[in-house]
């Protein structure tokens, strides 16, 4: 009888431990750290009894207490690059909810989802517009699946106008500037180790021109600062781990923001106030790969600061807007 209640005892035990694992969710730092305020929108893979199979879905982190929502639960798809409107009230996110990439709309509570986009191809990386009218987005709908270029699309009616055009390499990782005028983003055009590498780039929408921003190396998900002086990216310079620099608004002046030797660092994301970057930082890069939510202090005043642990790769911060 004794071995037998140990059995009992052994088999609850690995019953719980395999709840555990299957309820996992995205979960805060601890200690959280203090003196932080607003909302991140980011979306994550971490496995629940709603997501057994490990589906990205978007969630929300109150800076202030730590405190993690889940905005998009069911269904075995994807939902990714949750991006805030310019008030607040809605985020723009892809899902292959429809079976490809698609881009859709919902409130800031998870609630009145809509799609937007409905094609057979692939649609990423929505980026608004100051207006909150339209946003520009990443596409492979007229180049074959995989070769992007960009753009614009707007709410009221769906119309789509194509921005960019490029016989070599592909456009993607958009981001557009405060004053709506700019648009950073990626182009594989940077000569690199006998073949190309991401580079930053810049189009100006008025004219559809674009040109290369940062000549120092290959990068990635560039984002403007609120007040417009400078772009944040992950730099690929030194090949691995990434970094996060800075540029300012004329492409010089490259700064890196160090943050934790060993760890590879992406998805920077400027604080409304213009003071911190929202990032996630991994051990490893694709293969074996952990990313946790952290804010990094371009000032280099404070270190960086986790904001979520556990299982689960949390990605792409997005600050909601005052």
């Amino acid at each position: 009888m004794k071995f037998a209640g140990l059995h009992l005892l052994f088999a609850t035990a690995l019953l719980c431990v395999a709840a555990s694992a299957v309820d996992a969710q995205p979960a805060p730092a601890s200690p959280f750290p203090r003196g932080l305020s607003g909302t991140l929108a980011f979306q994550s893979d971490a496995r629940s009894s709603s997501n057994p199979n490990g589906r990205a879905k978007i969630y929300t982190i109150d800076l202030a207490n730590g405190r993690i929502t889940a905005l998009t639960r069911d269904g075995d798809w994807q939902d990714e690059q949750p991006r805030w409107s310019p008030d607040g009230r809605r985020i723009a996110f892809k899902s292959t909810r429809g079976g490809s990439y698609n881009l859709y709309l919902m409130d800031a509570d998870g609630s009145n989802v809509r799609r937007l986009t409905n094609h057979a191809a692939n649609d990423h990386d929505p980026a608004w517009l100051p207006d909150g009218e339209s946003f520009v987005f990443a596409s492979d709908r007229d180049r074959g699946v995989g070769r992007f270029d960009l753009y614009r699309y707007w709410i009221a009616d769906g119309a789509v106008e194509r921005l960019t055009t490029f016989f070599t390499g592909y456009a993607f990782m958009p981001n557009v500037s405060p004053d709506g005028n700019w648009v950073a983003f990626v182009a594989t055009t940077f000569p690199y180790d006998g073949g190309f590498a991401n580079q930053v780039h810049v189009l100006e929408l008025a004219t559809k021109q674009t040109w290369p921003f940062d000549s120092t190396g290959p990068g990635c998900w560039p984002n403007w600062s609120p007040d417009g002086q400078a772009i944040a990216h992950v730099s690929l310079l030194n090949e691995d781990p990434s970094t996060i620099h800075t540029i300012n608004s004329f492409g010089e002046s490259p700064e890196p923001i160090p943050g934790e030797p060993a760890r590879w660092h992406y998805y920077p994301d400027w604080s409304p106030d213009n003071r911190l970057l929202a990032i996630s930082v991994s051990p490893e890069h694709h293969q074996g790969e952990n990313w946790d939510l952290a804010i990094l202090d371009p000032t280099r005043t404070t270190p960086l600061r986790r904001l979520t642990t556990g299982a689960g790769n949390d990605r792409l911060p997005d600050w909601k807007p005052r």
